[in-house]
């Protein structure tokens, strides 16, 4: 009696054993290299408003009451569409480019520890005065307010690679969003109350703050450059057996 054929199983596709102990280990229990004060901090450094306070005073001292609010809403709101729009549509990447977590961490940190050192090591100026002394418009909010004031490009770049740890490492992107939006809505309320801000604190308790903040973003950077070579390490060391 003829016995049917044996179905063919789904095609899936096939991983080198690398990327599959890779991909096992990326799935442990093992300690989140994210955590959320770790965001926050992140954030708000790159992205917070330290930065944004003194340039949106400088900017914005001939303008009336209403100009500056109009100025803080619309650069605000702008900047908040474009990095939640980098964020989810990058989400996707790590499929794409199949990307995995050692290498994501290890860049990750990386760009941390440069842009992090670069604010640590480079001395604050106090913004000087522009020349041309012309009335601000409604043309200041692309640039320079939202760019790069508010999203300079290693902002941005840091946010994505935030994002697509926390795909691999099972951590709730939703958290990571959050976080971007609690940063932008930070911002708008000091660049509507940038005037008496710097005022109360001055600049120095602004560099002094951005300062400490620097150094804690420069030893996360080297704490997740440590992480990826751990994982990989251990990948290596399930992979030929111990």
């Amino acid at each position: 009696m003829a016995q049917s054929p044996t179905p063919l199983n789904e095609a899936k596709p096939t991983l080198l054993p690398k990327q599959r102990i890779a991909e096992q280990i990326a799935r442990t229990p093992l300690e989140a290299p994210i955590r959320l004060i770790n965001l926050f901090i992140v954030f708000f450094v790159t992205l917070g408003p330290i930065k944004i306070i003194p340039s949106f005073v400088q900017l914005t001292q001939n303008a009336e009451r209403s100009l500056r609010q109009q100025l803080a809403f619309r650069s605000a709101g702008l900047a908040t569409l474009v990095i939640l729009l980098v964020v989810v549509l990058g989400q996707n990447m790590v499929r794409v480019w199949q990307i995995r977590l050692p290498a994501l961490l290890i860049a990750g940190g990386i760009l941390l520890f440069l842009v992090a050192l670069n604010l640590v090591m480079t001395q604050y100026n106090p913004p000087s005065r522009p020349q041309d002394v012309s009335p601000p418009s409604l043309k200041l909010v692309v640039t320079p307010l939202t760019f790069p004031t508010i999203l300079p490009p290693f902002g941005i770049a840091i946010a994505l690679v935030l994002m697509l740890i926390s795909q691999e490492i099972g951590f709730n992107p939703l958290v990571v969003i959050g976080v971007l939006v609690l940063v932008m809505l930070l911002n708008l309320i000091c660049m509507l109350a940038a005037r008496p801000i710097l005022g109360i604190l001055r600049l120095i308790t602004l560099q002094i703050f951005g300062f400490v903040l620097g150094v804690l973003q420069l030893a996360l950077g080297i704490e997740w450059i440590i992480s990826g070579l751990e994982i990989e390490a251990l990948v290596f060391r399930r992979l030929f057996g111990s």
